[in-house]
């Protein structure tokens, strides 16, 4: 029993320092993100030209370090959850990830104390891997409705009838996701938020690049006028080239990005089979804590290096 008690203190002792160290990086490095929440509330009362402007090059700045901001708890954890599509609180989230990091560690620390705490953090970290993939995944399926979406509203505004009328329309006949954004944002507008701030929460909501150069063309063209048929249109033509472009990526990199999930998950599969089938072989290794840290950290370095070859911006 006093085995399974330091175990588990060991790794809520873990998850406290992890949780600090985490925080207080972010106070440090990056500390700017509360500069681009006071710009956003600052553009919400006035507007200019100059001001889309910027903010596009703030969201696009952004958009490096949103990942980031979801492991802390708060408002951006909330966001995070909402792009992600998963309707629950945070208090739920941190639950789930309390109790599958517990389970993690209990069920590890019955071979080893060592290995409890292993498969604990790993634990941990899983859901928010989870929750970085559904992101992602609801993002891509965003961009690829936006074009559609783009020359709905170009047909709508063509024939006639408002921006607003427009928004109806995506509500009711597009699919999802684009669907519940869409009708939020119309929702907003008919309980009497102003138009641009409407739209501004819009992409404030969301991590997609051609959404925000939806929102930023709009609030330019609110301003200074011009054929908005024809920027629409153009905007479509524009997203559906980025999305032949990404796709094209895509295939260019497959082979480095499967080789680099096989590398990654290779070596923990082969540790857990070691374990499992012969652990008086796999007591040489786990008797060296030293040796797996430094084995899981050159994994990780690994894992970020190919990453940032086969993901670039464009």
């Amino acid at each position: 029993m006093n085995v399974w008690i330091i175990c588990v203190g060991i790794f809520f002792t873990v998850s406290v320092v992890v949780f600090v160290s985490s925080t207080v990086f972010y106070q440090r490095v990056l500390r700017y993100q509360f500069g681009i929440h006071e710009r956003l509330a600052t553009l919400s009362r006035e507007l200019d030209e100059t001001d889309s402007a910027s903010l596009f090059k703030e969201w696009s700045q952004a958009g490096s370090t949103g990942m980031l901001l979801g492991m802390f708890g708060g408002s951006s954890l909330t966001t995070l959850l909402n792009q992600a599509g998963i309707k629950w609180t945070v208090k739920q989230w941190w639950v789930t990830v309390l109790v599958i990091a517990t389970v993690g560690t209990l069920l590890g620390g019955y071979w080893d104390i060592r290995l409890g705490i292993a498969t604990g953090l790993i634990g941990l970290l899983l859901p928010f891997a989870f929750l970085f993939a559904k992101q992602n995944a609801r993002n891509q399926q965003l961009s690829r409705q936006l074009p559609e979406v783009f020359q709905l509203i170009s047909r709508a505004v063509r024939s006639g009838q408002t921006v607003t009328s427009a928004l109806q329309m995506i509500a009711e006949d597009c699919p999802s996701p684009i669907r519940e954004e869409f009708a939020l944002c119309y929702e907003q507008q008919e309980l009497g938020m102003w138009r641009e701030l409407a739209f501004r929460k819009l992409a404030e909501r969301n991590q997609v690049m051609e959404l925000r150069i939806f929102v930023v063309a709009l609030l330019v063209q609110n301003r200074s006028g011009g054929d908005l048929v024809e920027l629409l249109d153009n905007l479509s033509k524009m997203v559906t080239k980025r999305l032949r472009l990404r796709d094209r990526i895509k295939a260019l990199t497959a082979e480095g990005r499967m080789q680099a999930l096989v590398l990654v998950v290779l070596p923990f599969v082969a540790l857990g089979a070691i374990v499992l089938f012969s652990p008086e072989y796999a007591e040489t290794l786990l008797e060296r804590p030293r040796l797996l840290v430094a084995t899981g950290v050159s994994q990780g370095i690994g894992a970020l290096l190919i990453r940032r070859i086969v993901n670039f911006e464009y």
